[in-house]
């Protein structure tokens, strides 16, 4: 109770109604001082102090210029018509009415300037206390962040890009029978991914799965082929975490994960089901990964496809992975990037084609010519984004540079291009390198 007592007494009221009620009450009272003492006397400055000044100069202090100056003016003008009716006008101390209105006048101003800086102050206050808060709670979500990151990465030790390196080195050592040599790695791999922990895979002849288990990983694992995800899967092609069932259907699913492995073509190679998945680990990048690779691994089991190097007459292979990698985004959420060289002068085809050599795991080249006949290369980074495809930009120019010199201006890049974002521009590039198609790149269409 003391503390906002006080707090009134040197602050004065908010109230702009009482504050002026104040003015008033304190300029009679300084009134009433005034005419009862001896200060009109004509020489009473001389040997009294002047005490009706603090009624003002108190005003002033707590409210600023306008009330104390108000005040003073209320309490000389309210003396001069009491002197008047009394007849004693001729008494009026004016050098004390004017040395009155200017000590309020001063005493205000200053308090309306100590009055801005510790607003001011305050407002600054506020806004680092603000700041501090935001950054309080940005650290608790980092530092969450940070622990199921950890929990993540725990144990990660092989990379996305020497995992699909090590499935393609697989595929190209067996020409026959390669799901049974990559079937294990490749659900090791989907275990650091995903976090599968029970899981099986089996391959897919015209869309039916044959039960024998080419591979597992975990124990008790069994095969239901009447279980609603795994159909469902088998009816969508796409990577399932919850069964979507009917309304009138009252058992679940089995599985927590049915992942298919569709080739480029669209060709339904394989699957994987998975009892077993560590839930925090099913987060949309994770499943955008899960597919981007099941997509990959297929492509090393199709007859058709060895490697996503193609050639020139390939560009509608390309455009199948460009479609592919728009459905990733569309359902996954993860965009992907799209960079193109062409050599304006046809001079550095074979320093072009050297780039190949430096391909990540997961990047889609594509050697191609211009309508103008300029050799040039185009380069698809799933699941990249404009951000990171700049630094593959970046590492591209320095490789060129090294080996170009200041004819790495004869290359131009064009790019990065997002497949989500710059849509008009990648229609007009691939009508420029005569592999544009629009039932392809039509993101509209969700089929394969």
């Amino acid at each position: 109770m003391q503390q906002p007592l006080k707090k009134k007494i040197f602050n004065g009221l908010r109230t702009s109604g009482l504050a002026w009620l104040e003015t008033v009450l304190v300029a009679v009272i300084a009134i009433y001082i005034w005419t009862q003492s001896d200060s009109l006397a004509p020489t009473s400055t001389e040997h009294n102090f002047f005490w009706p000044l603090f009624g003002p100069l108190l005003i002033a202090l707590r409210y600023g210029f306008a009330k104390g100056f108000t005040c003073a003016l209320l309490t000389t003008a309210g003396l001069a018509t009491i002197m008047n009716i009394t007849g004693h006008i001729e008494y009026y101390p004016l050098s004390l009415a004017i040395g009155t209105i200017m000590v309020a006048m001063i005493a205000g101003e200053f308090q309306d300037y100590w009055y801005n800086i510790n607003r001011k102050h305050q407002l600054d206050q506020q806004y680092m206390q603000q700041k501090i808060d935001s950054f309080t709670q940005n650290y608790h979500l980092l530092k969450v962040s940070h622990d199921q990151l950890e929990q993540r990465t725990a144990g990660q030790t092989v990379s996305l890009r020497s995992s699909i390196s090590a499935l393609h080195k697989i595929a190209t050592q067996h020409s026959e029978q390669r799901l049974e040599y990559l079937g294990h790695p490749f659900l090791n791999l989907l275990a650091e991914i995903g976090g599968i922990e029970v899981a099986g895979i089996y391959k897919v002849q015209d869309n039916k799965i044959i039960p024998k288990a080419e591979a597992t990983l975990g124990d008790h694992h069994k095969l239901v082929l009447s279980d609603p995800m795994l159909q469902d899967m088998l009816a969508t092609k796409k990577v399932l975490s919850p069964a979507k069932l009917a309304a009138n259907q009252t058992h679940q699913s089995r599985y927590q994960l049915c992942i298919p492995l569709l080739d480029t073509y669209g060709t339904l190679q394989a699957a994987v089901v998975a009892e077993n998945a560590k839930f925090f680990m099913l987060t949309p990048a994770n499943v955008a990964l899960l597919s981007l690779v099941s997509n990959h691994a297929a492509d090393l089991l199709s007859d058709m496809i060895v490697t996503p190097i193609l050639a020139p007459h390939q560009n509608d292979m390309f455009l199948q992975y460009i479609k592919r990698a728009r459905y990733n985004k569309r359902h996954y959420g993860a965009d992907s990037s799209l960079v193109v060289c062409i050599d304006s002068q046809n001079k550095h085809k074979h320093i072009i084609d050297s780039v190949i050599h430096y391909r990540r795991g997961a990047d889609v080249y594509w050697s191609c010519r211009t309508r103008r006949q300029q050799h040039g290369l185009a380069v698809l980074l799933p699941l990249t984004s404009l951000y990171d495809a700049q630094h593959y930009i970046r590492r591209l120019e320095e490789l060129l540079h090294s080996q170009l010199g200041d004819d790495i201006q004869d290359i131009d890049i064009i790019g990065p291009l997002s497949l989500a974002k710059d849509k008009q521009e990648i229609k007009k590039l691939m009508n420029e390198l005569g592999a544009y198609n629009e039932t392809v790149v039509n993101t509209s269409n969700d089929n394969l």
